[in-house]
């Protein structure tokens, strides 16, 4: 899989090859955008009619019988024999732009938007082009490149060699931006990739802490000392401060601004450095006793509608534990 990723990789034009990247691993953007294409598998149903000039009942009663609407749709194109001359041939940046602007769309008229869009590919496809547009599309890609297979190729296709992988991880770790780090190393080389610095408004991956089956296993791993602290029973928060602009990111690089209004409000009040990267425990409490709320009250919060009750109800301390960055220094 490393050496078929190596070989597009070095086939791909430098200026498109961090599109090529997320669109392996079936994204548009790095995942603390937050923004997916939003196709459901209904509304892809409707497109594929759209374009093969089958019925809905159709496509959905084969699809039933192979169990992949992708599969489903090379068949159905395969059948079509009405071929027109406007089509063309499909590119990386013509099937990027479509998938942008499906994700993009929203409000009145924005589900038949983007069926036009989709069945508008779908016309210009092969079947087998057609059948990965549609997987990508209904989040069913599954190609099976993790973000290290990237990085492993990454490094092999422009840094000499895996030796690379080392400098290509760290910048990967501090941008969480897989595609930037490819168009990085394809345009300027490992001597940028090696400068890379952290940027506010991207998260840092986090360190996760590995399980042990024993306190015996840790401390030997520790070689026979380590020092112990509570976990407190709340969320994990990454707070980028920049001036007076706040952005929550979760353990799982998702922007959570808009749950936590109040802990975005005491970070902009309280934290003192004009620019930070801090993480914290997010914690619901008791405001009268000062007690610590266990974490499914704290879950209350995760909602997109009535944010005001739910900080009436459940208010939130921060216990902060980190700073990755506070005015220019890390």
């Amino acid at each position: 899989m490393t050496d078929y990723l190596v070989d597009l990789l070095k086939q791909t034009p430098k200026n498109i090859i961090d599109k090529v990247v997320y669109l392996t691993q079936g994204k548009l953007y790095p995942d603390f955008v937050g923004l997916e294409i939003g196709v459901a598998e209904k509304l892809a149903i409707r497109a594929v009619a759209k374009a093969t000039g089958r019925s809905e009942k159709d496509i959905e009663t084969d699809m039933k019988k192979i169990g992949d609407l992708g599969e489903t749709t090379a068949k159905f194109l395969e059948k079509k024999t009405q071929r027109t001359f406007f089509q063309e041939p499909l590119t990386v940046e013509k099937v990027y732009e479509s998938f942008d602007k499906m994700a993009k769309a929203t409000g009145e008229g924005s589900i038949d938007q983007k069926i036009i869009i989709l069945a508008g590919l779908l016309a210009d496809a092969t079947p087998k082009e057609a059948k990965y547009v549609i997987r990508t599309v209904t989040g069913e890609l599954r190609l099976g490149i993790a973000d290290m297979t990237v990085l492993d190729a990454l490094a092999i296709a422009y840094g000499g060699g895996k030796e690379a992988r080392e400098a290509l991880e760290r910048a990967y770790n501090i941008s969480s931006d897989l595609g930037r780090v490819a168009k990085t190393v394809a345009e300027k080389g490992m001597d940028v990739i090696k400068k890379f610095e952290v940027s506010l408004g991207e998260p840092i991956r986090p360190m996760l802490a590995e399980r042990l089956g024993s306190p015996q296993e840790i401390l030997e791993k520790l070689g026979g000392q380590c020092m112990a602290e509570y976990k407190y029973d709340g969320e994990r928060i990454q707070a980028h401060k920049q001036g007076d602009k706040v952005i929550l990111f979760s353990r799982r690089l998702e922007n959570i601004s808009d749950q936590y209004p109040d802990a975005v409000e005491l970070l902009r009040k309280y934290l003192k450095p004009k620019d930070a990267i801090i993480e914290a425990e997010c914690v619901a409490i008791d405001l009268d006793t000062g007690e610590m709320k266990p974490f499914q009250e704290l879950m209350h919060r995760r909602r997109k509608y009535g944010i005001k009750q739910a900080i009436e109800e459940y208010p939130v301390s921060l216990f902060v534990f980190d700073t990755l960055f506070a005015d220019e220094k890390t």
